[in-house]
């Protein structure tokens, strides 16, 4: 019986890590044109003339930039949360959790180099090495934020057992 669970939650954990992969995988069969068009509604709203616009010296650097930034950190945040998803995941198999982190982290960056390799058979889009490194520098960056968070939350138990003995 123990061990039916444990598959169930082996399977039932990696759905949500999945499903995102899944949607990561619909944004890049996206063509360039659909993909700028996503990512400059966001440029769009920033560079409105009370915002960004009004004060630019050169707008269409600005807007560059903009578009550049907001479609990198995008990307940043996606595998950010791909990495803290695979972490979920992985927690369902017995592992040290310096291991799982490792392991979410290669999972992010082996799905953002399958990511890119995609993109070169879709119009206009290429695979970029340096996208590969954006996307793992995002996984890193969720894994260092989920075990601060860790690392917090321990700590507090700590500080809580050591005030009242025995809880």
């Amino acid at each position: 019986m123990k061990r039916k669970l444990l598959k169930g939650r082996k399977i039932w954990s990696a759905l949500p890590m999945l499903l995102l992969m899944g949607v990561i995988f619909s944004f890049s069969a996206k063509t360039a044109v659909e993909s700028s068009r996503s990512s400059n509604v966001i440029v769009d709203v920033l560079m409105d003339e009370h915002l960004i616009g009004g004060v630019a010296k050169d707008p269409e650097k600005v807007r560059e930039l903009l578009s550049f930034l907001v479609r990198k950190s995008a990307h940043m945040a996606e595998f950010a949360v791909l990495a803290m998803l695979a972490l979920f995941w992985l927690s369902s198999f017995p592992m040290t959790y310096r291991r799982r982190c490792i392991l979410a982290v290669l999972i992010s960056a082996c799905y953002a180099a399958t990511d890119e390799f995609h993109q070169l058979f879709v119009p206009g889009r290429s695979g970029e090495v340096r996208d590969v490194l954006v996307d793992t520098a995002g996984a890193v960056i969720g894994i260092l934020f989920l075990s601060l968070l860790r690392f917090i939350i321990i700590r507090k138990k700590k500080k809580q057992e050591a005030v009242i003995p025995g809880l």
